[in-house]
């Protein structure tokens, strides 16, 4: 899953997200598994440069070309054809076509992505990684999605603004993978492709303010995928990431000692018993049922509430698309705070089972989660507002430590 190593401390971007054009675009960010409304954008060359290779309007009508493909901006604007004079290859070093035009931008999106912004999940997967890393040359749908949650990642850790740039990329990304999923190969390097994209745009999601409907989405997404589509993960780059492996890992990963301050997880407790009487449909019950044996999975061991935990993750895989599309419904208040209560007791068991010297990993993560569930909270009626007390709580909490472990979850 991920590297030790942790990402960089700078303070997160806490600015609101880009609005108009992005914003439209952002809402229409759909299931990998479903198709996607998002339209392919050329990528983004910023800087001034002085244009040698522009395409044949641009040289007529004497502009500058920005040399974008498949059609620059000018002959975009203009709904122009847009063509080029051929590119000169030297004899003796071939040059493989590559369909995405990466600017300056993009390598340092790249940059970030193998040195602090690789997703935590597989568990300990870095090799995996490395090699993925190494394939997005070969699938434009990889490339974007790696170079998505780069650009995500520098924006929430550093003063930067890259969050057109990383839904661009996002877009095309999920619009790719989707086509790539309308007819799934065969060859277990793509099918990797496609699973180490879903992991991106899971982790692309949990750094973005509004991305809650689209991680849930995904993450239920890829494990159908892995279930139904490759089944057989010991010859993937990925291996270990089957229920057994993740088990192991953890077991690996946990302490045993030190469970004394068990306040949180009580308090979790009580604020999720509250909820009963607003849980209805059988696939809530089902859902609600699992996540109230964290507690008491607790009082065990820290490894079976992780793995009580784990479950809880993979469960939406098991619902029907009815019932999934329930679930995520932000109007379904029910199902709702049991999403909320699921991303916070993340950090409640990570707090108990993880060492404090474990490394924290994109710590811009917890406040996108916070703003999750303020939003929640916020735009619930007001009969609801009992069952958000330890909600509001805890996030205030959880804003003022420093401690934001989660169970390497993306």
């Amino acid at each position: 899953m991920s590297p030790d190593s942790s990402s960089s401390s700078s303070p997160p971007n806490s600015s609101a997200s880009p609005e108009g054009s992005d914003a439209a675009a952002r809402s229409s960010d759909t299931s990998v598994v479903a198709s996607s409304r998002g339209g392919r954008q050329p990528l983004s060359r910023r800087g001034h440069f002085k244009s040698r290779m522009g395409c044949f309007n641009c040289k007529r009508r004497r502009v500058k070309c920005n040399e974008l493909r498949p059609q620059c901006s000018p002959c975009r604007r203009l709904a122009l054809d847009c063509s080029y004079p051929p590119t000169p290859t030297p004899a003796a070093s071939p040059i493989r076509s590559n369909p995405s035009m990466l600017s300056l931008e993009d390598l340092r999106f790249y940059h970030q992505f193998i040195t602090t912004a690789i997703p935590p999940l597989p568990v300990k997967a870095e090799r995996g990684w490395m090699e993925c890393a190494a394939m997005s040359h070969e699938y434009d749908f990889l490339a974007h999605a790696v170079l998505g949650l780069g650009a995500s990642h520098l924006t929430r850790h550093t003063n930067a603004d890259f969050n057109s740039q990383a839904l661009q990329h996002r877009l095309v990304a999920i619009k790719q993978v989707n086509e790539q999923l309308s007819n799934p190969p065969s060859s277990q390097q793509s099918l990797d492709a496609i699973l180490a994209a879903l992991f991106c745009l899971i982790t692309q999601a949990s750094l973005i303010d509004d991305g809650l409907a689209d991680y849930m989405t995904i993450i239920r997404g890829g494990h159908l995928i892995v279930i139904v589509i490759i089944g057989d993960m010991s010859k993937s780059v990925f291996p270990g990431f089957t229920v057994e492996g993740h088990d192991s890992m953890s077991q690996q990963l946990t302490r045993e000692d030190q469970r004394d301050d068990m306040t949180d997880m009580n308090n979790f407790a009580v604020s999720l018993q509250l909820l009963e009487p607003l849980i209805q449909a059988p696939y809530e019950h089902r859902y609600y049922g699992m996540m109230l044996q964290i507690p008491y999975a607790m009082q065990r061991s820290s490894l079976d509430a992780w793995r009580m935990f784990s479950n809880l993750f993979r469960f939406p895989a098991t619902f029907s698309n009815e019932e999934f599309i329930e679930l995520v419904n932000p109007e379904n208040y029910g199902s709702r705070l049991l999403l909320i209560h699921m991303f916070l007791v993340d950090y409640v068991v990570a707090a108990i089972c993880l060492s404090p010297d474990t490394p924290i990993r994109a710590p811009a993560r917890k406040h996108v989660i916070i703003k999750w569930a303020r939003s929640a909270t916020s735009s619930m009626p007001q009969e609801y507002k009992r069952y958000t007390t330890w909600i509001d709580s805890y996030c205030d909490k959880l804003e003022q430590t420093t401690d934001c472990r989660h169970l390497f979850t993306p």
